[in-house]
């Protein structure tokens, strides 16, 4: 007699039924990273951070923006302001004159019997020509090192000129490099002396602001001789808003 006895069925599995309802019939919590439905409290939550930060970010573009206005204000007033200076004057204009060239003639040496009996040296350098009118009191005279610009100048220099005689005291110490101008009109008339302490002034004791010819002689007096040591000559200055410029080596 056979006993039949049924297999054994497998444990039921029990049926997923739909996710329970959490307050106000929402879903269960989400998993991670999951966004949340809109209409949700977290849709809602993550609605405002959104919009909040879109009004931060249109905030700061709009202060960006008035910061790029203001700045092209500013400068826009700063360039129709502007002026250019004018040194001769000590006033300001917006239309400087046109820069005035004078040219020289290569210079020539000699050597002078000074009053004390030193010795000095003249350079002679002719005043061929400038573009425009210029007086003794639109300019200064220089002398510089060719290499680097560096003035050469003494303050203490005294110009002992008469009418007659180029040196009549003792000349320029010749181990400090000092010099003095002396202005010749074209006839060769001793007419003025200049030094960087007193400028221009007149050997005949008539005006010291006078024009320059073309033709007259500007003269560098020195203890020793400036040629072909790398030194040069130049007149700087303003005329008629413009400014004066010309060089030669010495």
């Amino acid at each position: 007699m056979t006993n039949d006895v049924p297999p054994a069925s497998s444990p039921a599995v029990p049926s997923r039924g739909p996710p329970s309802s959490g307050p106000e019939g929402s879903a269960s919590p989400l998993r991670a990273g999951e966004p949340a439905p809109p209409g949700t409290f977290g849709g809602r939550a993550r609605e405002f951070r959104e919009q909040q930060a879109e009004r931060r970010s249109a905030r700061r573009e709009r202060v960006g923006q008035l910061l790029v206005v203001a700045i092209l204000v500013l400068g826009v007033i700063a360039i129709v302001t502007a002026r250019p200076f004018n040194p001769s004057s000590g006033s300001s204009g917006p239309n400087p004159g046109p820069p005035i060239t004078v040219t020289f003639a290569s210079p020539t040496v000699r050597q002078l019997t000074c009053g004390n009996g030193g010795t000095g040296f003249a350079e002679k350098i002719v005043w061929s020509n400038a573009s425009a009118a210029v007086t003794t009191g639109d300019l200064s005279p220089r002398v510089y090192e060719i290499f680097d610009g560096d003035p050469i100048s003494d303050l203490g220099v005294v110009a002992n000129v008469t009418s007659t005689n180029l040196c009549a005291g003792s000349p320029p110490n010749p181990s400090t490099q000092t010099w003095y101008i002396v202005l010749q009109a074209p006839n060769g008339t001793t007419l003025l002396s200049y030094t960087v302490n007193q400028g221009w002034t007149s050997v005949t004791h008539g005006a010291w602001n006078i024009p320059i010819e073309n033709g007259s002689s500007v003269i560098v007096v020195s203890g020793a001789s400036f040629a072909n040591r790398g030194l040069g000559f130049a007149v700087v200055g303003f005329a008629s808003g413009g400014p004066i410029r010309g060089t030669v080596p010495l």
